[in-house]
């Protein structure tokens, strides 16, 4: 019997709160597909409709957590008035957020998930890719602003700040401060420094500096010594005359 979108909604949700609440009591190795789909209140098959494995569960509830940290930061009604580092503050602390209710099961995930191995990178690039929209997004606003210098490396600083993001979660895993207050200091003190470090356009200009010197210095001395190796081995060669009396002699 075919079932409705909703129903189908319903029950994808109740599968990913169902691995989360077995994954906490087991952990991801002890919780099985069947304990999963019987807690969900699903048939031990029907489970496979939804998610081929236990680790496809795992990214579809950080994709989740993560577009209702995005439709958090919709509701806000002046979200665009705010400078780049408002943005990317409130963004972190509201993933952490819908992170905290739970945090056992992010203790126990988040680490194997965001460093994927080559077999699980095709359930993480999606989560990637929604993160470098965001945080892509975040930088061109602040750049048409004026606010900050054209991005010449967008994508790199982008890969900066998911790591930085991957950072920032197992901090806060570990964080035993009341209210969780070392991770809030600590976006506050990495945010001003990035930003500082953005707005001096140290990275454009370090890259601008780099390729000056491999341009003008190493590419010109690997043609100085390529031209040493062409003279070295033309006198290593014999000349025609050369080789013409030393098979006289051998003769």
């Amino acid at each position: 019997m075919k079932i409705s979108e909703d129903r189908k909604r319903e029950n994808r949700d109740q599968i990913i709160r169902s691995a989360v609440d077995a994954m906490i009591e087991k952990g991801f190795k002890g919780a099985t597909m069947r304990e999963i789909a019987r807690g969900a209140g699903l048939g031990d098959a029907t489970i496979y409709n939804y998610f081929p494995t236990k680790e496809a569960i795992v990214y579809a509830y950080y994709e989740d957590r993560l577009e209702e940290g995005l439709e958090r930061l919709r509701a806000i009604p002046d979200l665009h008035t705010y400078e780049l580092r408002e943005q990317l503050q409130t963004f972190f602390e509201t993933l952490l957020e819908r992170f905290l209710p739970d945090r056992e099961f992010i203790v126990g995930t988040f680490g194997a998930a965001t460093f994927s191995l080559t077999s699980d990178y095709q359930y993480l690039r999606p989560l990637r890719s929604r993160f470098f929209h965001v945080v892509t997004d975040m930088f061109e606003t602040a750049v048409k602003a004026g606010e900050i210098p054209e991005q010449v490396f967008l994508e790199l600083t982008c890969q900066c700040f998911w790591d930085y993001f991957i950072g920032l979660v197992h901090y806060w895993i570990r964080d035993r401060s009341e209210q969780f207050q070392n991770t809030t200091i600590l976006i506050d003190k990495s945010l001003d420094l990035a930003i500082g470090f953005i707005r001096a356009d140290l990275l454009n200009k370090a890259m601008e500096m780099a390729s000056f010197l491999f341009r003008h210095h190493v590419i010109a001395r690997l043609d100085m010594l390529r031209d040493r190796m062409d003279i070295m081995q033309q006198g290593k060669r014999p000349s025609t005359g050369e080789k013409n009396g030393r098979r006289h002699s051998q003769k």
